[in-house]
């Protein structure tokens, strides 16, 4: 059922993204039907060749976006899926989107700096620890009043000429596809609430009688260079009582 996967330790795609994939693949294709019970994450890091900590971080994945259900001493299921699943997978970015409606935005660069990745991000993003990375933190606001903060984390390897002219003239999207020429060929986004920290709360300005629960989106661009698989990761913070979503499948 599970014995057919390949690892691809060639390939700039995490580990854990790579067994996301493969088991997701499964339950598209029906090889893996509902109510189906998979290998624990022990049996699955002996199966796969894998850490623990990759193959949780898979099933994570798999668990938020509604495919597994995982309960101690209970198993780990395919869940029944009546809708088709709903994610915003157009390769736009929200500053595009929010300047084709008419929104004047400006763009602040509060942080811009190489740092070595730590071991989240590393995680995130499938590179060795200490890597060096581009580490970018962006603050958009329209008429004065913040909407939303952004950390990028982007391979310092090929986008070492980045700068804080681009970053202010650019969106995330046409500084990759029209600046840089790279082709985004995968997109993925994971919105859920979170509370936000004394940083956040300062940045987005959210006062005592606002909503202090913010929207966190988990952004990860794939994208082509040199033939292998590369990806971008950000992290975005919206402020709950300014921000609305619409998903289209």
């Amino acid at each position: 059922m599970l014995d057919d996967f390949k690892l691809d330790r060639n390939s700039k795609l995490p580990y854990y993204y790579q067994v996301y994939s493969y088991i997701l693949n499964k339950i598209n294709n029906k090889e893996l039907p509902e109510g189906v019970q998979i290998p624990n994450e022990i049996d699955l890091c002996k199966l796969f060749n894998l850490s623990r900590t990759t193959i949780r971080e898979a099933l994570r994945e798999l668990e938020q976006n509604g495919y597994i259900s995982r309960g101690r001493g209970q198993g780990t299921f395919i869940l029944k899926r009546n809708i088709e699943p709903i994610s915003i997978q157009k390769v736009s970015s929200i500053v595009d989107e929010l300047k084709e409606k008419g929104m004047d935005l400006q763009a602040k660069i509060l942080e811009q700096k190489v740092i070595k990745s730590n071991e989240r991000i590393s995680l995130k993003l499938g590179v060795n620890k200490n890597i060096k990375l581009i580490y970018i933190k962006r603050l958009m606001s329209a008429g004065g009043e913040p909407l939303y903060l952004t950390k990028a984390y982007f391979p310092h390897d090929i986008f070492k000429k980045i700068n804080k002219n681009l970053l202010t003239s650019f969106s995330f999207t046409k500084l990759l596809q029209e600046h840089f020429k790279y082709n985004i060929t995968n997109k993925k986004r994971i919105l859920r609430p979170d509370l936000p920290d004394d940083e956040i709360i300062s940045l987005l300005d959210i006062k005592n009688n606002e909503k202090k629960v913010i929207s966190y989106i988990e952004t990860f661009w794939t994208f082509n260079y040199m033939g292998q698989e590369r990806l971008i990761y950000f992290e975005e913070y919206f402020k709950g009582s300014k921000s609305v979503f619409v998903f289209e499948s």
